[in-house]
């Protein structure tokens, strides 16, 4: 299977105006572990996993991230017909499958679905699953690796890399993220509902690799829209697990 993490080149932009005014703050433990949610609004069994990852969002050992994946736009229900996710994209769904043969050794694609540190998997909705996963990723961290974003005085964000030393390089990742949406859904299994996200994945870059001491990387930020953020992560490109990250604030 090839490399997969994003499946985006790095893309380097021009620096906006209000760059430089963009503060960048970290809120997680610097051993947070990573929870992705592939999830959908077309799918009627995600919104409990939703809520309970808002939930885990509130942890300080948590990093939360929701996928959203595109198989369900086209599915017609007999009440409520089809309708199409604003948020989906078929890179999500490239990235679960990904986690799925890496973890299961299968191409199974199902929500909602958790992926913890992109080492275990669980139903999303399975809280006593989740949680022992999280215990286990906790253990194997023990602050190894730190991620530290910053924005500079000429505009430019700089993430800080620095650890124990990794015998394969690992990539270093930027997440653009919308902080939080809320939905009015008009058509599918969800029909009539709204449905509330967080820290929904919009944009990957990988923006360098990384395998021992301290290291900077240095880059143009664009403009955050009102309501976006970031979050990076410091992921194996083969066998996608996360050994760091940091969510930044804008």
């Amino acid at each position: 299977m090839k490399n997969f993490l994003f499946g985006l080149l790095l893309a380097l932009l021009p620096v906006s105006a209000h760059a430089a005014e963009v503060s960048v703050m970290p809120e997680k433990d610097a051993d947070a572990v990573v929870v992705e949610l592939f999830t959908s609004q077309g799918c009627s069994s995600c919104p409990p996993a939703q809520e309970f990852l808002q939930q885990l969002s509130r942890r300080p050992d948590v990093l939360t991230l929701e996928d959203q994946v595109d198989y369900w736009d086209a599915l017609k229900t007999w009440t409520g017909g089809a309708w199409k996710d604003p948020f989906s994209d078929a890179q999500w769904t490239e990235r679960q499958v990904a986690y799925n043969q890496k973890i299961m050794e299968s191409d199974r694609a199902f929500t909602p679905e958790m992926v913890i540190d992109g080492k275990y998997q669980s139903v999303g909705s399975s809280k006593s699953q989740v949680n022992g996963h999280i215990d286990e990723a906790r253990t194997i961290k023990r602050q190894k690796y730190k991620m530290t974003p910053k924005v500079t005085q000429d505009g430019r964000m700089t993430v800080t890399v620095e650890g124990a030393r990794l015998m394969d390089n690992a990539q270093v990742v930027l997440l653009r993220l919308t902080k939080e949406a809320s939905t009015d859904i008009k058509g599918g299994e969800n029909k009539g509902s709204v449905m509330k996200s967080h820290n929904i994945v919009r944009e990957a870059m990988v923006i360098g690799t990384w395998s021992s001491g301290k290291q900077d990387y240095n880059f143009s930020l664009t403009r955050f829209e009102a309501g976006q953020g970031c979050a990076v992560l410091l992921q194996n490109p083969e066998t996608l697990q996360i050994y760091a990250s940091a969510l930044c604030l804008m």
